[in-house]
C-alpha cells in the first residue's frame, strides 16, 4: 500500500498526472472512501442542527477577522460586507 501512496506522490511532485493517479487512488481506497462519506455526513448533520452557525455565526466571524462576509441572500444573490475595508457589495451569480 505505502507503494501506491508514493507513486501518487511522485505524480503530483512532478506536476504530470496528478489528478489522473489522486482519482484511480480514491476509487482503489475504500478507506478513504468512507473517511469522505464519514466527514460530509458529520458536516451535513452540523449544519442541518444549527443553521445559524452558517447563516449567522461565520458571516460575524469573517467581519470580526477583517475578511469580507458572504451573506446569501436569495439563490444567487450574496451580500458582501467587509468593515475594515468600509465595502458593501451586492453580487449576483449566473
Amino acid at each position: 500500500m505505502f507503494f501506491i501512496e508514493v507513486l501518487v506522490i511522485t505524480a503530483c511532485i512532478q506536476g504530470s498526472g496528478c489528478n489522473e493517479s489522486t482519482s484511480a487512488y480514491y476509487g482503489y481506497n475504500k478507506d478513504l472512501q468512507a473517511v469522505k462519506a464519514n466527514a460530509e455526513k458529520y458536516g451535513k448533520s452540523v449544519v442541518r442542527n444549527n443553521q445559524w452557525i452558517v447563516y449567522g455565526a461565520t458571516p460575524a466571524y469573517a467581519m470580526l477577522s477583517g475578511q469580507t462576509a458572504h451573506i446569501k441572500l436569495y439563490k444567487a444573490w450574496m451580500l458582501n460586507l467587509n468593515a475594515k475595508d468600509q465595502m458593501v457589495g451586492l453580487q449576483w451569480n449566473y
